[in-house]
């Protein structure tokens, strides 16, 4: 078990013994949304849940290609010109 996950386990069991988010909060210098998080991970997942998940989104909303970006790529596909037979003929 590395460092990170023993100090979230002792937030939490610090908070199961008191009850007292504040206290908790004050004595470890961290946010009470931070000990929600923690605390809410380890009921549901035990110690598992108190690893570093990824923030990386799942999907990316900016990735979509609109339509008229669509219909040029799949122009240019059908054209059959690549690069290299406009280099050879020059």
């Amino acid at each position: 078990m590395n460092r990170e996950i023993q100090q979230r386990l002792v937030w939490v069991k610090l908070f199961e013994e008191t009850n007292d988010a504040g206290l908790v909060c004050r004595r470890c210098g961290i946010s009470r949304p931070t000990l929600r998080k923690w605390w809410k991970r380890y009921s549901e997942q035990g110690i598992d849940g108190l690893s570093s998940q990824s923030k990386r989104p799942l999907k990316s909303p900016n990735t979509k290609i609109n339509a008229e970006l669509e219909a040029l790529i799949l122009e240019m596909r059908s054209a059959k010109i690549w690069v290299l037979d406009v280099c050879k003929q020059n």
